[in-house]
């Protein structure tokens, strides 16, 4: 494409991944569960994805899939013909890929450093109540502690909503981030897209505010909750943005091992907290120029954390792995 080669230079990376398509759940709040979609998981050849990012010659890669980890052995597969790479990547996995410690360590070994991982709720009832297949949320802290020992960051996603939230639901998440020490969070106004169960049950029981789509965009209350107004959920949504990038909160995620903090605080502070240098950089397009010397540093800083975890036993991390969590992107 004319120009193609230019315009390289105005994103964080251009290396834009898709191995799989499709997830084993079907929650009813998801697009995936759309009246008449039927999406299959589907996969790609592990080396072909492994092509497209080594030529594409950039350090990180994002991949766009709606859960890289529903086939287990297939995102096993796909680590080991990535690690040769030695490049970094993210990715979108459900929480149960932790059930397994040995492809945690696979993903880390092949260049993983952050992860988005969809906890939805603290509460088992909204879990069971939207059908999500997923671990309890009393087994939560354990398994991000699986993430963080491998040197990989966890962006978790959180939805507010649901009929088993009250008000108290906000503070109540983000002081289980903060003590939990996720590197970042996502926060949804529970949605109902047309087409889907919860689109269904909410019309039918006439809770639905209105039909504007424009606004159906998981930043605004479109139906009545069960134990709050909208008004609430709107109002609790933007407070937990405003408390998870406050000063205070960042401080408080802070990585347990004090040499990984300066790292963390770096990544917090430049990427969620800058937004007049980001404006800055996009304007004048040096955001390559700016970023990828860091995401370049990143990488060099992850492989020397694969040779320590490569050496250590099959299924352990490597003394001082914790030193390793702000690796990542």
């Amino acid at each position: 494409m004319p120009g193609a080669d230019s315009s390289r230079g105005l994103f964080l990376t251009t290396t834009s991944l898709i191995a799989t398509r499709g997830c084993h759940n079907r929650c009813d709040f998801c697009y995936l569960s759309t009246d008449g979609l039927r999406v299959p998981y589907q996969r790609r050849d592990v080396t072909q994805v492994a092509a497209e990012f080594a030529d594409d010659g950039q350090p990180y890669g994002v991949f766009t899939d709606n859960n890289l980890g529903s086939d287990r052995e297939y995102l096993r597969s796909l680590c080991r013909g990535l690690r040769p790479l030695e490049k970094i990547w993210s990715a979108a996995v459900s929480l149960d890929v932790t059930d397994d410690h040995s492809l945690v360590r696979e993903m880390a070994l092949a260049g993983c450093t952050g992860v988005f991982v969809g906890f939805e709720s603290l509460r088992d009832e909204n879990l069971r109540s939207v059908h999500k297949r997923s671990p309890s949320p009393s087994d939560y802290t354990r398994r991000v502690q699986v993430f963080h020992d491998y040197g990989i960051q966890v962006n978790g996603s959180f939805v507010f909503g649901f009929d088993h939230d009250t008000s108290g639901v906000f503070a109540e998440t983000v002081d289980w981030i903060e003590q939990n020490r996720l590197e970042c969070a996502t926060f949804h106004i529970l949605t109902p897209y047309p087409g889907t169960p919860l689109f269904r049950k909410l019309d039918a029981k006439g809770r639905l505010l209105h039909k504007n789509w424009d606004l159906y965009d998981t930043a605004h209350a479109v139906f009545r909750p069960e134990r709050m107004t909208p008004e609430e959920l709107e109002q609790g949504y933007a407070w937990c943005y405003r408390r998870l990038f406050s000063h205070t909160s960042v401080w408080r995620r802070r990585p347990a091992d004090v040499r990984a903090v300066l790292p963390y605080l770096a990544m917090s502070y430049l990427y969620k907290k800058s937004n007049f240098l980001w404006h800055a950089l996009i304007r004048y397009r040096l955001t390559a120029t700016v970023w990828r010397p860091l995401v370049e540093w990143t990488r060099r800083r992850h492989l020397g954390f694969r040779r320590q975890l490569a050496t250590a036993a099959t299924f352990a991390r490597p003394a001082g792995a914790a030193d390793f969590v702000s690796a990542g992107v």
